[in-house]
């Protein structure tokens, strides 16, 4: 990512009063726009008047509103938006608006465009109303790469620091009507996913980075670094093309990651297959949450995540070579295989036993493999997997607030260790165009242990096992509704739409070995 001292550079002080910012404009335009000036012809000059005319601006105690220190004195409308936020403390003030206006500009035929205001140099310590200096937080650096498919480069850079505000916006080369319009179409996507970002406390809003018509822009690419508060930057790193998707995600509480491989359209459902099976994933993400006590704001994060980078698919260049009937799509997700995996950060509260760690780590992913010699000889196979594990300490008595110090009295709790896996598998053939072949096996382990401890001393060590695994031959259960549809029995269609949709349901991922016994699948898989 550009720094935020790779975009500072000489400036000039503004002749404005101490309650007012003065510039001059000037603009780079084409295809009808005015004509560029450069920024030492002497322009007119525009008041811009910080503080009772602009309601939205909270200008914060911390720093004397004296005249800031502009890079370029122009009049165009990205200035004028740096300079209505620039007294704001709140990096999500900050940085308003200016990332849909930047692209706004690129739609309007400027190319690029470099800015910053600051203040003086004795002013960038500020000191507060109560004599102590302004820490070094809130900041951000945010980027933003996309690459047309004719292959020019735009970026645009946007910084945040207590005392410098600062964009840039390049073109490696001549963008053409539709690069222009496709780019502008992002506006309100990088602005949410900004402002997301910035926010208090921060979420995912990055749905917009992902509808871009893949005709004319090849890949975007969203990286961003933004410190809230003492704790350190949390940082995102965002890529999307045609034929992928992922986020990564690395912060003081812990990290993340979901990738998506879009590469095979074949094995994507209807958008009512697509949305309940993420509906069935995002409860296993809280049911992993709640079991291993993990935090809530990095778990609902990492949803978000999940649900956004399995929305909205593109649709694909290439249409696949084999097409799959509806009973092949009932036995698989309807999502494109992915990897998606939380990890908190972690940490050691007894004093009295490093050893006894808070963690959670949980993982999800699915695989489907679609093979044949032609479209009337094929086979499928789908898996999904899930991973658990965490440690934590508790209470003795719910409700009570644990704290742990070196003094015996203070080691009253448990200490819990979960360990959990699932597995979710399912098998089709064809043989001369007819089914041969459809199962689907599921399991799901669980194992907690529980250690309690009173004034220090352990008084119980107990191991939990909690098992289910079974197979399922959902041919045998089409046979009959195959026959009706040949049949044409008046309810047959009917029937048969009801029953893709109990398949799909089952095959779904289950975590918890109660879902699967609740299911009453007969035919038991041999435990291991």
């Amino acid at each position: 990512m550009t720094s935020m001292s790779a975009l500072q550079s000489t400036v000039s002080r503004s002749t404005a009063s101490s309650t007012t910012t003065q510039y001059a404009g000037s603009s780079r335009a084409s295809s009808g726009t005015t004509q560029a000036q450069s920024a030492s012809t002497p322009q007119q000059s525009t008041i811009v008047t910080l503080g009772a005319n602009n309601q939205n601006l909270a200008i914060d105690p911390t720093y004397s509103v004296s005249a800031p220190i502009w890079k370029v004195r122009s009049n165009d409308a990205v200035s004028a938006l740096m300079g209505g936020n620039f007294f704001s403390s709140s990096v999500n003030t900050r940085l308003n608006g200016l990332g849909s206006a930047l692209l706004g500009m690129l739609k309007n035929g400027v190319d690029g465009f470099t800015q910053s205001v600051s203040l003086a140099s004795s002013e960038a310590g500020a000191i507060t109303s109560t004599g102590t200096q302004q820490t070094s937080y809130p900041a951000a650096e945010i980027k933003l790469q996309i690459r047309t498919q004719s292959g020019v480069d735009v970026e645009i850079v946007l910084g945040s620091e207590n005392d410098r505000l600062q964009v840039q916006m390049q073109s490696s080369g001549d963008l053409s009507e539709a690069e222009r319009t496709a780019l502008g179409d992002m506006a309100a996507g990088f602005q949410n996913a900004i402002d997301g970002l910035t926010a208090k406390p921060p979420v995912l809003n990055l749905s917009g980075l992902t509808k871009f018509d893949t005709k004319v822009l090849s890949s975007v690419d969203f990286q961003s670094s933004v410190t809230l508060d003492k704790d350190g930057p949390q940082k995102l790193a965002f890529h999307a093309d045609s034929t992928s998707r992922s986020v990564n995600v690395d912060g003081p509480v812990g990290s993340m990651n979901v990738s998506v491989d879009m590469r095979d359209s074949s094995i994507w459902g209807n958008s009512k297959q697509r949305a309940a099976a993420i509906d069935s994933y995002l409860k296993q993400f809280d049911k992993a949450a709640s079991r291993g006590n993990a935090d809530k704001a990095l778990v609902g994060m990492f949803k978000d995540a999940f649900s956004q980078m399995n929305s909205d698919y593109v649709a694909p260049a290439q249409q696949p070579k084999i097409s799959l009937a509806d009973i092949d799509h009932a036995m698989l997700t309807g999502l494109a295989d992915f990897k998606a995996s939380v990890k908190e950060v972690t940490t050691s509260p007894n004093p009295k036993n490093l050893g006894e760690v808070d963690s959670f780590a949980y993982d999800a992913s699915q695989t489907t493999q679609v093979g044949g010699i032609n479209q009337f000889n094929r086979s499928i196979s789908q898996q999904q997997q899930s991973n658990l594990k965490a440690s934590y300490h508790m209470s003795l008595v719910p409700d009570v607030p644990l704290i742990l110090t070196s003094d015996n009295k203070s080691q009253n709790y448990y200490y819990k260790q979960i360990d959990d896996t699932a597995q979710s598998k399912v098998g089709i053939s064809y043989t001369k165009g007819v089914l041969s072949e459809a199962y689907a096996e599921q399991s799901a382990k669980q194992s907690t242990r529980t250690s309690k401890y009173e004034l220090g001393v352990l008084t119980d060590d107990s191991t939990t096992p909690f098992n289910a695994s079974q197979k399922r031959d959902i041919l045998e259960s089409l046979k009959p509704l195959l026959d009706d549809l040949k049949n044409e029995q008046p309810s047959a269609l009917y029937n048969w739409q009801q029953k893709l949709l109990e398949v799909h349901s089952d095959i779904l991922l289950k975590s918890d070995p109660a879902d699967l016994k609740e299911k009453g699948w007969t035919i038991p898989v041999p435990q291991e």
